[in-house]
């Protein structure tokens, strides 16, 4: 499907050079494709010389550019730029949120875009679990960290990621061992992770 997709998108943009959609579809199955993270970017700026003011396109550029060595701040100004453009726009900040989770001294931020995103779409699991690793990471914040974890699952109980990692949270926790072990044995139910097995095992061994 994607080659044939791909073979129809610039077909159709050899023809007109100014569907922004097709430049966008196709930006969007090339970036899908390992090393074709350049021809995606060029796809989603061409979007965004027919239409400048495309929040998903500017979203999606900055997914793309997310992933390049070097390319962080030019990811974090298309966010921007899709978010001035939509306030509302809950991937955004999310997306923006992920990155800035990833840089020195930006946990605040990253915090307060998770936060958007929640406010925007409650249900959003990925984001409360990505809220939750943050607080995770802090001092005096793991009473916190459960709570987003168990937001996640609610919306989406087959987040194997959620489960593993308050199995973590519980495992840090007096007299949350039983709990600990149910949600790592929940996570490899869903996804066998060797790293998870891990540390059921050492927290297991560590009981014994």
């Amino acid at each position: 499907r994607g080659p044939d997709a791909i073979a129809q998108f610039e077909a159709a943009l050899r023809t007109d050079p100014d569907l922004a959609d097709a430049h966008y579809n196709l930006g969007t199955i090339l970036a899908q494709i390992p090393g074709r993270g350049p021809d995606a970017v060029a796809q989603f700026q061409a979007t965004l010389r027919i239409q400048p003011e495309s929040a998903r396109a500017h979203n999606s550029l900055g997914s793309i550019l997310s992933q390049m060595p070097g390319r962080q701040s030019d990811a974090i100004a298309e966010y921007q730029v899709a978010l001035r453009l939509q306030p509302d726009y809950a991937k955004a900040h999310y997306n923006l949120g992920n990155i800035l989770s990833q840089m020195p001294g930006r946990q605040s931020d990253a915090i307060a875009e998770y936060r958007a995103a929640l406010r925007i779409q409650p249900d959003y699991a990925d984001a409360h679990n990505n809220l939750a690793n943050i607080f995770l990471q802090m001092p005096g914040r793991l009473a916190g960290a459960i709570a987003e974890y168990q937001a996640a699952l609610r919306f989406q109980p087959n987040l194997a990621e959620a489960h593993a990692n308050l199995g973590s949270a519980f495992a840090q926790m007096p007299g949350r061992m039983a709990e600990a072990v149910a949600e790592y044995e929940a996570a490899l139910r869903i996804t066998p992770d060797p790293e998870v097995r891990r540390r059921l095992d050492r927290l297991l061994a560590g009981k014994r």
